[in-house]
């Protein structure tokens, strides 16, 4: 019943410290496949996720029903194509498309007609892939006006500052710079969503691009369009998550600004795993000053750090207390105009470091309507208050020293 619970409610922490204990104790063959196979794919293993979801659905389609298993079936497919294996999701989604079709149902309104089109048009493209020396890397930083961090890339003998983004699914170009380098541009525009909205862009594809003496081959990048003169954030480019990720283990050492990738990893902490994947993008298991369990995205990407109309919903009664500004931000799909109260104290405690934020915007919920799934936002603002962060995609983990 416990694991079943913790299931229906997307407890994927709870979930990943309880099941070692349990498993073999659960009784319903389904439910230990569904844990196994939500763990996997919250926890960065693809390998094990396809093993255990094709399990799944083979000996449980009739317990699943069909739209358990035609979501499930799309959760693997985009989880293949983050891994860059296109072909496999787009055959993956164009079985779901043909089974609706078959039963006389309608693709209209579900994004799966959209989605297929994607990864077709990427079929043929072979995966993405990092190349690392054997031996420690270091790159350095710089920081500008917006005061987030940026780091060299070279693309055909040119130099750019691409943001260090972990709150980006896919590096992004700007038109200018797609133009520069001649960027292959790949199938229709697609919608890209982001903090203040969101709008169509295109892809382009990139054979290779170097990153100190890291390689990243076969890079499929979003295009935006050229900044306007007017814009407050000027982006050129963002590496995102689809190079991050496969690093496996970064270390951002605010002290010295810079970027390390160790050939040594650093080992699971006591604490356990304290990061999962929502959609390529890491989202941290925190504990506030109360004990509570609280869910926030880790966003490099973000200049400061927040919490959402879902903190404020669940601390109504001491954030309704507080007087109310209007904030604008700044991002991908324009700007936007929203209401926020500064929270004066606010402890969040990141596995073993306790992190104080002062004066903190907590976001109120529009119309009474809570729209965030998580808890809050951490980027510079946390990253700022640190010395050292170490994030590994292998074994899921952040410490914060």
């Amino acid at each position: 019943m416990r694991v079943g619970e913790l299931i229906n409610t997307g407890n994927w922490f709870e979930l990943e410290r309880l099941y070692p204990d349990v498993k073999d104790d659960v009784q319903t063959p389904m439910l230990k496949q569904m844990a196994e196979v939500m763990l996997a794919s919250n926890f960065n293993r693809p390998d094990e996720l396809r093993e255990k979801l094709q399990k799944l659905i083979a000996e449980h389609q009739a317990e699943l029903g069909f739209s358990n298993v035609c979501n499930m079936t799309v959760m693997g497919a985009m989880a293949e194509g983050y891994e860059g294996n296109y072909g496999v999701a787009a055959d993956m989604v164009k079985a779901i498309a043909d089974a609706v079709q078959t039963a006389a149902g309608s693709l209209e309104g579900t994004g799966i007609e959209e989605l297929l089109a994607y990864y077709e048009s990427l079929r043929k493209l072979p995966a993405p892939a990092v190349e690392k020396p054997s031996a420690d890397v270091e790159i350095a930083f710089s920081e500008k006006s917006d005061q987030l961090l940026y780091i060299p890339v070279v693309i055909k003998g040119k130099t750019y500052d691409f943001i260090f983004d972990t709150g980006a699914t896919l590096s992004m170009i700007s038109q200018y710079v797609a133009n520069e380098i001649g960027a292959k541009f790949i199938g229709d525009s697609v919608y890209v969503g982001g903090a203040t909205g969101g709008g169509a862009l295109q892809n382009a594809f990139i054979e290779k691009m170097d990153v100190g003496p890291i390689t990243f081959r076969n890079a499929l990048t979003f295009v935006s369009p050229n900044p306007a003169d007017d814009d407050p954030l000027k982006v050129d480019a963002i590496l995102g998550m689809d190079f991050i990720k496969r690093l496996g283990e970064i270390q951002i050492d605010m002290t010295g600004m810079t970027l390390r990738v160790p050939v040594q990893k650093t080992a699971l902490p006591e604490y356990g795993r304290n990061i999962i994947l929502d959609q390529n993008i890491p989202i941290i298991e925190i504990t506030d000053s109360k004990g509570n369990k609280l869910a926030f995205t880790l966003d490099t990407g973000n200049s400061g750090a927040d919490l959402t109309d879902l903190w404020f919903a669940k601390n109504a009664e001491t954030a309704g207390a507080l007087p109310i500004e209007t904030q604008n931000t700044w991002g991908h799909g324009g700007t936007l105009k929203h209401e926020i109260v500064k929270v004066p104290e606010c402890i969040l405690t990141i596995g073993d470091a306790s992190v104080t934020f002062n004066d903190i915007p907590a976001s109120v919920p529009a119309g009474g309507t809570v729209t965030s799934p998580r808890d809050g936002n951490l980027g510079m603002g946390l990253l700022k208050k640190s010395g050292k962060i170490t994030i590994s995609f292998d074994e899921m983990f952040i410490k914060v020293e």
